[in-house]
């Protein structure tokens, strides 16, 4: 398979709600299940033999494996972050291939399917490090502050449910597995990349090292998007599209913008922190370049999404 079929080579970015329910347990055969109805409602995306990434959150998952490593702490090795950010994409690129193969059984669809560990560089200074902000892992409560402080842990209070720890969100730089994804997409695979936004690692002294730190996913879809060069960057998410003045009696649908109004809305405050915001911005950083849209939307109303008709779509700047 190779570029010349017209069809947009596309970056797909799943939210965590793909594979997790707040309102159901998180176990493995829900996870399948989840993904694999998460795959039914994309097939206008299988049709037309498109280049495919996939990109995926892994917030419920490593939070499940920190909360894991702190219960057996006395008993087994401890395990970083940037572990447990690898450890999940082993795990969800397992649960997407499987059930990936399985929606294209059903559809009659042949096609390979590959997910790879995805190492994302961020810069040591990053200003994020300074200033950590993402909650993640279990809740401590009081009387654990002091062992858990002792790890250099920065901690957040939260009124009846105890302290948690918070982390560093840096910008990704750099992708360093992107030759090989590349490489993947030209042979007609289906590729599962980022997960979680990609394990984050630095450089030091020449060597790489991996870091404390979550990097949002949709950023990196960005970039990876770039650095490919997709066409379309679909943001799946569990609304129908962005809202400017959102939750307030002023609330109204974005339909389609360019980078620049797009660029207005988000300096005028219109979208939530660790919501919206990282959405709009990776937008912003994909669709700067000509010939490429950014689509915001849900699964219910991804049909009219691709023809323009629903979501919010992203575009550059109108000259």
């Amino acid at each position: 398979m190779n570029r010349s079929t017209g069809a947009e080579r596309t970056i797909v970015a799943l939210g965590g709600n793909a594979f997790a329910d707040p309102a159901v347990p998180l176990t493995m055969e829900h996870q399948f299940d989840f993904a694999l109805n998460a795959f039914r409602s994309l097939t206008p995306l299988f049709s037309d033999q498109r280049e495919l990434i996939i990109t995926h959150g892994n917030g419920p998952q490593v939070g499940q494996m920190l909360i894991r490593a702190e219960q057996a702490r006395d008993h087994t090795y401890p395990l970083s972050l940037d572990v447990c950010v690898a450890e999940s994409q082993g795990e969800l690129g397992y649960v997407i291939s499987q059930s990936l193969q399985n929606c294209f059984s059903e559809l009659g669809i042949t096609r390979p399917i590959a997910p790879l560990l995805t190492r994302v560089v961020v810069a040591a200074d990053d200003p994020a490090f300074l200033k950590p902000t993402k909650p993640i892992g279990p809740w401590y409560a009081s009387e654990q502050l002091a062992e858990v402080r002792q790890r250099g842990y920065p901690l957040i209070a939260a009124p009846g449910r105890g302290f948690r720890r918070v982390v560093a969100s840096p910008q990704p730089r750099e992708i360093l597995e992107v030759d090989s994804i590349n490489a993947l997409l030209t042979s007609g695979a289906v590729v599962i990349a980022a997960g979680g936004g990609g394990t984050p690692v630095i450089r030091q002294a020449g060597q790489l090292q991996g870091s404390e730190a979550v990097i949002d996913k949709d950023l990196t879809s960005a970039l990876l998007g770039k650095l490919t060069d997709a066409r379309l960057l679909l943001i799946l998410t569990d609304v129908p599209c962005a809202y400017q003045d959102f939750n307030t009696p002023r609330q109204s649908p974005l339909g389609h913008i360019d980078i620049t109004t797009a660029r207005e809305l988000l300096d005028a405050g219109h979208f939530a922190e660790g919501s919206m915001k990282p959405k709009i911005e990776a937008a912003i950083q994909f669709s700067s370049r000509p010939g490429t849209r950014t689509i915001i939307c849900n699964r219910d109303i991804l049909d009219q999404a691709l023809t323009g008709q629903a979501g919010t779509i992203i575009e550059p700047r109108k000259e």
